[in-house]
């Protein structure tokens, strides 16, 4: 066993599990560890967070400084302020290249400012706008430019952005004056971060030049399919509790919820192994059962008493044990498809 691991090509999880097998001694691990990652590595990444975070305070600190300073300031120079920040964002981008990660960040901080930009706009003269019409606004003004960066943040900042639109558009607009309940929410929400998982798997296909994002990282997919099953989620376990005034939309969402979790789950197993997203999916059904299960258990009875909350307790050990077991099994397996791939 231990001289089929040694034939294998050598990567920092294998070393460390020989390391804690007792095949190789600390000298041998910290000698093995320094050629795999040397310190130019931990100084890229160092390089790449120290630029992020740093990033992330100095436009925490333009949002405040305008929070704090807003009396005192004039229209003009507000809009002075951010537009020349906007400006400079850009044109630093365009310098520093946009499919390097310092001009990625420089658009990205271009993208926040616009927000900033139309808050204060909104503010300054009183517009009468709903909160919506700024997040729907800055969504269409920033399309382009996460179009062009390639960047999964800036790209998840838009979701983000987009995301709250459509909710706020629902609640102060959708559901009030045209009646849409929020199983109509729900599906939308889905389809927009469902769209955005699918056409993140294109980077490394042929279809990679008609992607809108082609950099697909794992937490970006691992994110948005979580928001996809909990938004389809939602009517679901409304079905569940009340079944009996169920309108068909909400059908439509539990049918549409269990099409993807059954299809997500297929995917990452067979076509595109991934345990982050098989996770997602099992961790996501596991709530689905547990919440039909208490249904029958403590809501469908007359009275329940401590003795029925005792066994849904059991319950719940008992399916999330199931699922990490499960999980344990599946990852073991596709570990061995691997190495039965590459032998």
């Amino acid at each position: 066993m231990a001289y089929s691991r040694l034939k294998q090509k050598a990567d920092i999880a294998g070393v460390r599990k020989l390391h804690r097998d007792g095949i190789l001694n600390d000298a041998a691990f910290f000698a093995a560890s320094r050629v795999l990652m040397p310190a130019s590595v931990w100084a890229a990444w160092a390089d790449r967070m120290l630029l992020f975070f740093g990033s992330a305070l100095l436009l925490s600190g333009v949002i405040f400084f305008f929070a704090y300073n807003w009396a005192a300031m004039g229209r003009f120079l507000k809009f002075a302020l951010i537009e020349s920040g906007i400006v400079v964002c850009v044109i630093a981008s365009y310098v520093g290249g946009i499919r390097r990660i310092v001009g990625k960040v420089f658009l990205l901080s271009a993208s926040v400012l616009v927000g900033v930009l139309l808050a204060v706009y909104g503010q300054t003269y009183q517009t009468g706008a709903d909160a919506f019409e700024l997040f729907l606004c800055w969504a269409v003004l920033i399309f382009g430019w996460a179009a062009v960066s390639d960047f999964a943040a800036l790209w998840f900042v838009w979701l983000v952005i987009a995301n709250t639109g459509i909710i706020l558009y629902w609640y102060q607009v959708g559901g009030p004056y045209y009646g849409f309940g929020y199983e109509s929410l729900c599906l939308l929400i889905a389809a927009l971060n469902g769209f955005f998982v699918f056409i993140s798997h294109f980077g490394s296909t042929e279809l990679a030049e008609v992607s809108l994002l082609t950099s697909k990282p794992r937490w970006f997919r691992a994110v948005l399919l979580a928001a996809t099953l909990a938004a389809l989620s939602l009517p679901t376990i409304d079905l569940m509790i009340d079944s009996y005034h169920a309108e068909d939309i909400t059908i439509l969402c539990a049918v549409a919820w269990a099409l993807t979790a059954g299809g997500a789950y297929f995917c990452y197993r067979r076509k595109l192994p991934d345990m982050v997203p098989l996770a997602i999916i099992v961790t996501d059904a596991c709530v689905i059962l547990l919440v039909f299960i208490g249904k029958i258990l403590l809501w469908d009875g007359d009275f329940y008493t401590s003795l029925h909350i005792l066994f849904f307790a059991l319950i719940v050990l008992g399916v999330t044990s199931a699922a990490a077991f499960r999980l344990r099994k599946t990852a073991r397996d596709m570990a061995a498809e691997t190495k039965g791939t590459e032998s």
